[in-house]
């Protein structure tokens, strides 16, 4: 008992010595640190003579008053745009939207738009001159596609119309000019046929006969032919074969009247008399002394014979 009093004598002045530093040095760290000294993270203990005897005394944190708060910086205010800045900003956006969806009226709508709000802005003139390009590329193709269309349905004279269109835009084009090439021709084929067919009265004339021969003979030639002219050649070929084949024609007189039949020749005087003429209009002309001359039309329809015609001069002079 004696001794455990001597080492609590002895041991108690150094205790209270290890607790006046020790909060000595808790005071010291409870000061503020300067903006430039590290933070202390973890806290050492206090060194202690005889750790079981006495206990360390925890360093209390730092208060969060003592750190700097971190500077913020400053919210620049918002420029709001004009009117006009968002009307050509929506007018570019519809543009470039038109020109990606191949909307080439709606993109040069736009693009014009914005050009009347900036003028002379090279955007806006590249995005006018696509518009522009894409929708004259479209015009082509869908010119030459209407071409071919009715080339197929055999409307040559439409097909060299628009082909004509086509080159109009870009003359350039080597399948226009092939295209309307070709389709001039064969519309000026289909035209003479077509005359021919519809006035078949005129082939009893030379001339027209051998022009009407002369386009069947190249409509037969002409390749692809199609259901047309396959249909137009049939028809004239028939109209041909009509007039070139003689009908039986009768002419009546009374025995006094000399007869001249034009492009045929003179008959002279008979009673009744029995041609073959061909097809067409022949005029007859009976002349007698002392009577006044007559002058016929004589019509020879193709495929049947007229009524007999009566030549007689009965007016006296």
């Amino acid at each position: 008992m004696i001794f455990g009093l001597v080492g609590v004598f002895v041991l108690l002045p150094r205790w209270q010595e290890q607790r006046q530093s020790s909060a000595a040095d808790g005071e010291a760290v409870e000061e503020a640190p300067s903006p430039d000294s590290p933070t202390p993270t973890t806290p050492e203990p206090a060194p202690t003579t005889d750790s079981t005897n006495s206990d360390p005394i925890p360093i209390p944190p730092l208060s969060p008053t003592s750190r700097p708060a971190p500077a913020r910086p400053r919210s620049t205010p918002r420029i709001q745009p004009s009117t006009a800045e968002r009307q050509y900003i929506a007018a570019m956006s519809e543009g470039l939207n038109a020109l990606e969806n191949r909307r080439w009226q709606a993109a040069q709508s736009a693009f014009e738009q914005a050009s009347r709000l900036r003028p002379g802005t090279p955007e806006v003139a590249d995005g006018l001159a696509r518009a522009k390009a894409g929708r004259r590329l479209e015009t082509i193709a869908d010119g030459i596609r209407r071409a071919r269309e009715y080339e197929r349905n055999e409307a040559w004279r439409e097909a060299e119309k628009t082909y004509s269109a086509v080159l109009a835009i870009d003359p350039e084009s080597a399948e226009a000019l092939e295209g309307w090439s070709r389709t001039d021709s064969r519309a000026t084929l289909d035209e003479k046929l077509e005359f021919h067919i519809a006035t078949p009265g005129r082939l009893s004339t030379a001339k027209v006969f051998a022009d009407a021969a002369s386009t069947l003979e190249e409509a037969m030639d002409t390749v692809p032919s199609g259901p047309r002219l396959e249909s137009q050649t049939a028809r004239l070929e028939a109209l041909l074969t009509r007039a070139s084949t003689p009908v039986a024609v009768v002419l009546e007189s009374d025995e006094y009247t000399d007869v001249v039949v034009h492009r045929v020749g003179r008959l002279g005087t008979f009673s009744r008399r029995e041609l073959n003429l061909k097809p067409g209009a022949y005029t007859v002309v009976g002349s007698r002394d002392g009577y006044r001359d007559v002058r016929l039309r004589l019509v020879v329809p193709p495929g049947s014979p007229p009524k007999p015609l009566a030549v007689k001069c009965t007016e006296r002079l």
